[in-house]
């Protein structure tokens, strides 16, 4: 407090300098409180970096392991197309020789089951081609063995360059060989359906 003898411009200055240092003093305190602020905002800007580069980073691991997945399934789907593509073509030639044998089959099944029509000299004969073919290493079984194409005349015959023989008193002959004969009895003819010849 100023006493009686002070003067008026000695408050004055009292209060002028207590304003101005409550000013400082609250100017010290923003500026405190600024540079904190300023402190926790770059501390928390430099976290936030942190935070970002940490997730990029994640984020380009995540991208590598991904690109790796895609590309080892692109390689699984071309290995799995490339052996299905194999088993279809082994299945499809397995297939093509499984009908070929079987049109084979067919085609000497129809052949074995139909009556042959012989030609022998001039002589007419209906059999079978197992009975062609009952004795074997003779001339009518490798004949008609199938190792050589025939082909019937036009009446549908094959036709055999050899003597025909009609008579029920002559021998017959069961198969011929290349120059020689076989005479078969009546009983084994019959049994095995063996043309007269």
């Amino acid at each position: 407090m100023s006493g009686e003898g002070a003067a008026p411009e000695d408050d004055e200055q009292a209060v002028r300098d207590s304003v101005a240092a409550s000013v400082e003093a609250v100017a010290a305190s923003v500026e405190a409180v600024f540079q904190l602020g300023c402190a926790k905002r770059k501390k928390a800007e430099e976290s936030l970096e942190e935070r970002k580069r940490e997730w990029s980073k994640k984020l380009e691991e995540v991208e590598k392991v991904r690109a790796e997945a895609d590309a080892a399934a692109v390689k699984v789907k071309e290995v799995a197309e490339a052996e299905a593509a194999e088993i279809r073509r082994v299945a499809a030639t397995e297939r093509a020789a499984l009908d070929a044998e079987k049109a084979a089959v067919e085609k000497t099944y129809a052949f074995q089951t139909s009556i042959i029509k012989l030609d022998v000299g001039g002589h007419k004969f209906n059999t079978s081609l197992p009975t062609l073919t009952s004795v074997p290493d003779t001339y009518l079984a490798a004949l008609f063995y199938g190792r050589h194409p025939l082909a019937p005349n036009q009446e549908g015959a094959f036709f055999i360059d050899h003597t025909g023989r009609t008579s029920a008193t002559s021998s017959t002959t069961c198969a011929t060989r290349v120059g020689t004969s076989i005479n078969c009895s009546p009983r084994h003819r019959q049994i095995h359906h063996v043309p007269q010849i």
